[in-house]
C-alpha cells in the first residue's frame, strides 16, 4: 500500500508515513471499520442468540440448544478472524467508481487537460482506479501519473532539504526507482491495455515527459540534452546520471561534499 501523499510503503498498522510524516488516511479508514465490524458482530451475535432462545424456547433439550449457539458463534468468529477491511474498503470504492464513471471520467480529463497530473494521480489512487477493470482504458496514464507524482515530490523534498537532512542514499535509491519505473512504464506500447488507446497515452504520457524535464533540470540541474537522453537511457545509466546530479545538488546543500549513508 502506497502514501497517497509521498507515495512510499505503509501498511494499515502505520498511523503516520514513515517517510513524509503524514496521516495514513487508510489507516484511518481502517481502524474505523475495525470498529464498525466489531461492533455489528456483537450485535448479529447478540440478535442470533436471542433468535435461538424464542425458536428453540421448550422445544429442544438444553443440550442441543447450546450445540446450535456453539456453531453459530464459530462461524461468527471465523468470519471475523478472516475479515479484511482493505478488501471491504476496496470493494466499497469499485462501487462508487462504477456508479460514477462519468462524473469521475469528466474529472480526470479535466485534470489532464490542465496538466496537473499530481491532483489526478491522487484522485485515481484515492478512488483505487489504477487496477480498476473499468478504468483500463487509463492504466497506463494512471501508472505513470503516480510514479510521475512520486518524482514530482522527491524533488520538492530535494529543493527544501536542510543541511542536516541530507542523505544521498536514500534520494538516489528513491528517485532512480520512479524514474526508472515511468520511463518503463511508458516506453513500451507492448504493454498498452487493449482498451488503451495508443495515440492518447502517447500524447499525455509525452506532456507528463516534458514537465518532468523541466523538473529535472530545474532541481537536479540537468542539461537539456541530459534530460532528453533519460528515455533511451538505460535503468543502470538513468541511476548513474540521477547519482551524480544528486552529487552536485547535495554537495552544493551540504557545503562538504554529499553524505553518505
Amino acid at each position: 500500500m502506497k502514501c497517497k501523499y509521498c507515495g512510499g510503503d505503509v501498511s494499515l498498522d502505520d498511523h503516520f508515513c514513515q517517510h513524509c510524516g503524514r496521516p495514513v488516511d487508510q489507516a484511518q479508514r481502517h481502524r474505523m471499520e475495525m470498529e464498525q465490524y466489531e461492533t455489528e458482530f456483537e450485535e448479529t451475535k447478540q440478535e442470533a442468540l436471542e433468535k435461538i432462545s424464542v425458536a428453540s424456547g421448550g422445544g429442544f433439550p438444553v443440550g442441543i440448544r447450546l450445540a446450535i449457539i456453539g456453531v453459530l458463534i464459530a462461524a461468527l468468529v471465523f468470519m471475523f478472524a478472516n475479515f479484511d477491511p482493505y478488501t471491504v474498503h476496496e470493494r466499497k470504492e469499485q462501487r462508487a467508481a462504477k456508479k460514477n464513471y462519468d462524473a469521475y471520467i469528466a474529472q480526470m480529463e479535466d485534470y489532464l487537460d490542465n496538466r496537473d497530473y499530481a491532483t489526478f494521480s491522487a484522485f485515481c489512487r484515492k478512488h483505487q482506479l489504477d487496477y480498476n477493470k473499468d478504468y483500463r482504458n487509463y492504466r497506463t496514464i494512471i501508472n505513470a501519473s503516480m510514479y510521475y507524482n512520486s518524482i514530482y515530490r522527491a524533488l520538492q523534498e530535494l529543493a527544501f532539504m536542510t543541511r542536516d537532512r541530507a542523505d544521498r542514499g536514500y534520494y538516489v535509491k528513491e528517485l532512480s526507482k520512479y524514474v526508472n519505473n515511468f520511463y518503463e512504464g511508458v516506453g513500451d506500447d507492448r504493454y498498452l491495455d487493449r482498451e488503451e488507446d495508443p495515440e492518447r497515452v502517447q500524447e499525455v504520457t509525452g506532456e507528463m515527459e516534458a514537465d518532468l524535464k523541466v523538473l529535472f533540470e530545474r532541481y537536479l540541474g540537468l542539461s537539456k540534452e541530459e534530460a532528453d537522453s533519460l528515455r533511451e537511457l538505460t535503468q543502470s545509466k538513468r541511476t548513474v546520471l540521477i547519482e551524480q546530479a544528486l552529487d552536485k545538488t547535495l554537495s552544493d546543500l551540504t557545503g562538504n561534499g554529499a553524505q553518505d549513508t
